[in-house]
């Protein structure tokens, strides 16, 4: 156990210490001395208590999986002593961080727990965004009934039991695309892979030299002949016409964007949204600044729709020189589409995705 002196009251109690002692010494008067021995009588048991009690402590944290914006959420702390020693009075802080627009909000609440019992400390989060929420315990001090001596316990495991999440969800309505790209997106691809062969035999992949376990169906005859060698024509592989929607979640300045942040992931939301009310299959991809990669996730039923808004709001927005276009075409993410949807408000990068396919630029702030 860290043993420290516990806020502003452990500070004022050395502060009399030291006076009365001074008093004592400087006047030899009687009530001097017994003011000091009864304050070191209290500072005695301020440090039995505090170090004492509070060894066997388990610390979860009970939250809704969703919460409305606007609206507060009910989170429960709970505390369970296994000791047959009390806690007569801890202190848990606990921290509120939206993962979506790095906000968070620091709450402290005292409590104590009886003997082999269970005792809880309410908190109500109220989120004004969206975004996924996640409540940590930061700190769980052990004091003093007079609060002036604090003691961390070593054997509570805070990151394993002290987490939980709330998503609170971006608006999702149907939003305005044009009825031209929406029939584009609709329409048979006749684009072919670069990356991988396939069994169209009216499209040529690759040439190359003959291998063990070769279809004869495959032999490229004409280069055999010229060669000496038995050349084989790898076929192309017809790429359907699959919708990549690429989020940017690059910023340029951190100041302020807030609520850019909300409105394009409400935005986002909308976009695919009604892309699948459409029948339109499609994937939603950005760069995760947390794992440091780029994520992607298929959404063809409502199930996974809203399985690609949590992924959303649960990666930050971050302040970066690379776009997600350029994040995207340097990952090792499949390039295998036919079209693009690039959401962002700068579209410096576009030509880069214009090499695997068509390209749609929609800014979210076009859409307020």
């Amino acid at each position: 156990m860290g043993m420290r002196l516990f806020n502003i009251r452990g500070i004022i109690f050395i502060i009399i210490l030291i006076l009365s002692a001074a008093l004592y010494l400087f006047t030899e008067a009687r009530y001097a001395a017994l003011l000091l021995i009864m304050l070191f009588l209290i500072l005695i048991g301020a440090l039995v208590t505090a170090n004492v009690t509070g060894r066997q402590l388990k610390a979860s944290v009970i939250a809704p999986l969703q919460g409305t914006r606007g609206e507060p959420a009910h989170v429960i702390i709970q505390l369970e002593n296994k000791d047959t020693l009390p806690v007569l009075r801890c202190a848990i802080q606990a921290v509120a961080e939206n993962l979506l627009t790095d906000e968070r909000d620091v709450f402290v609440q005292f409590l104590s727990v009886g003997r082999k019992k269970k005792a809880n400390a309410d908190f109500m989060i109220r989120e004004e965004r969206c975004g996924c929420v996640r409540i940590r315990i930061e700190d769980l001090l052990v004091t003093d009934p007079l609060g002036i001596i604090s003691v961390r316990p070593k054997s509570l495991d805070i990151e394993d039991n002290g987490t939980g999440w709330i998503s609170f969800l971006p608006r999702a309505a149907e939003t305005r695309i044009p009825e031209e790209e929406l029939a584009s997106y609709d329409m048979e691809s006749y684009k072919y892979s670069s990356l991988n062969s396939g069994s169209d035999p009216s499209e040529t992949f690759d040439i190359r030299e003959y291998e063990r376990n070769d279809s004869i169906k495959a032999i490229h005859w004409k280069l055999t002949g010229k060669m000496d060698e038995i050349m084989i024509r790898d076929f192309g592989l017809p790429i359907e016409n699959k919708v990549m929607m690429i989020v940017d979640k690059s910023l340029a300045e951190k100041s302020g964007a807030e609520d850019l942040i909300e409105h394009a992931a409400d935005f986002v939301s909308s976009l695919s949204y009604t892309l699948l009310s459409k029948e339109i299959n499609h994937t939603v991809g950005w760069y995760d600044y947390l794992e440091n990669k780029f994520q992607t996730f298929r959404v063809d039923d409502e199930n996974s729709f809203w399985l690609a808004v949590r992924g959303l709001i649960s990666s930050p927005f971050r302040i970066d020189e690379s776009s997600a276009a350029a994040r995207f075409v340097e990952s090792d993410s499949s390039r295998d589409y036919s079209s693009y949807i690039y959401v962002s408000d700068d579209g410096s990068e576009i030509e880069r995705l214009m090499n695997y396919g068509a390209v749609a630029l929609y800014r979210p702030e076009d859409f307020r």
